[in-house]
């Protein structure tokens, strides 16, 4: 029998997928959102993502304050209606993620429940990523969420791993997180003292051997008998 008492799952690429068939659900807009802000493509994509942990751990207080903080670094002035557009479209890009949620998966969270393991989230996002959250169907099966903007923290963190691990009052080495391996968040589980395992179900084949340290999980209920 297994000791462990929770598993943490990541969100995005683990619980949820941005992609179908290999296609992007929703295509990124960032060359129209570079046009409309009057910026190269290769200099808004880089400036977008060097404020990526500010973002995350909610250093910018939303989309509006960290476009603002990048608009004045180029010093560039966009009519706020633009912005309102921008977020509103990132918005439905992001909410895409949350359609069409595998089967195996819930049917993993429904039977992990039934066994009595406490579920819990750890996902850094910001806002706008996680608006269709509440309306996906997965908040039923969780006993507790941690969204990286609202607690200051991100992965690989251990402290977000440490504060998991505490509000749904388990041990990390009671713990097991799955994840598809961004953000360096096996790595980050493992130094918390947790037992990580690499989730590959909505990965290519080219990127699942990027973390082979860690056990492979290729189908969700692989899962099942490994903490029942």
């Amino acid at each position: 029998m297994s000791d462990k008492q929770a598993v943490f799952f990541d969100l995005f690429e683990t619980l949820i997928s941005e992609y179908e068939g290999g296609v992007r659900k929703v295509e990124r807009a960032n060359r129209v959102d570079a046009a409309r802000l009057g910026l190269a493509h290769d200099v808004y994509r880089r400036e977008w993502g060097a404020r990526s942990r500010r973002r995350m751990t909610g250093e910018f207080a939303d989309y509006f304050a960290a476009m603002k903080d990048l608009l004045d670094g180029q010093n560039v002035a966009v009519p706020d209606d633009v912005l309102r557009q921008m977020y509103e479209e990132r918005v439905n890009e992001k909410k895409a993620a949350f359609r069409g949620v595998d089967p195996e998966l819930l049917e993993l969270l429904r039977r992990l429940k039934t066994n009595g393991l406490k579920l819990g989230l750890i996902s850094n996002c910001t806002e706008e990523e996680v608006r269709g959250w509440a309306d996906s169907g997965l908040p039923a099966f969780f006993d507790d969420v941690v969204f990286s903007y609202e607690v200051g923290l991100a992965k690989p963190d251990p402290a977000i791993y440490k504060l998991a691990c505490d509000r749904l009052g388990v041990t990390a080495e009671a713990s097991v997180f799955v994840g598809d391996g961004g953000s360096d968040e096996l790595n980050g589980a493992d130094r918390a003292g947790m037992t990580a395992y690499h989730a590959v179900w909505h990965l290519p084949p080219e990127m699942r051997d990027r973390h082979g340290g860690y056990p492979k999980l290729e189908r969700p209920l692989q899962l099942l008998p490994i903490v029942t």
